[in-house]
């Protein structure tokens, strides 16, 4: 009986955490919108969420655990995007040459991005960089 109820708080845990991840990001497009701000609305639902993680100092364990199994399965969020870019073949075809040269150039600073952003954790943490090396295989 007490497995029972610890499994049931876990996923009702879970759950708040996953509404919390919901409520940041509605909130954000809410914001955006009723300002008419020229700002992605789940961007500005990362912030808060930023924010909040900020004051509290650390990331709940629900929160982590939802983050990780979303992350996990980051792969699935971009059927949505793939099967609506299915819908305008013929002006994406128009424009190929222009989206292709756009997508390179934004991989390559966002991977810029995010080493400088590793480092600069690295940095922030006191933990040398060379720790964080992957050991060469003897």
């Amino acid at each position: 009986m007490a497995k029972n109820r610890h499994i049931a708080r876990r996923i009702l845990m879970w759950a708040l955490a996953f509404l919390a991840l919901v409520a940041c990001n509605e909130t954000g497009g809410w914001i955006m919108r009723a300002e008419d701000l020229p700002f992605p609305g789940t961007v500005a639902g990362i912030i808060i969420l930023l924010m909040i993680l900020l004051c509290l100092r650390h990331v709940p364990e629900p929160l982590r655990v939802v983050s990780v199994r979303l992350l996990d399965h980051l792969n699935l969020f971009y059927v949505p995007a793939g099967v609506g870019v299915l819908g305008y073949v013929a002006l994406v075809a128009q424009d190929l040459w222009p989206i292709v040269i756009t997508m390179f150039a934004s991989t390559f600073l966002a991977t810029i991005a995010g080493g400088l952003a590793f480092q600069w954790v690295a940095r922030m943490s006191d933990t040398p960089l060379e720790a964080l090396k992957p050991e060469a295989d003897e």
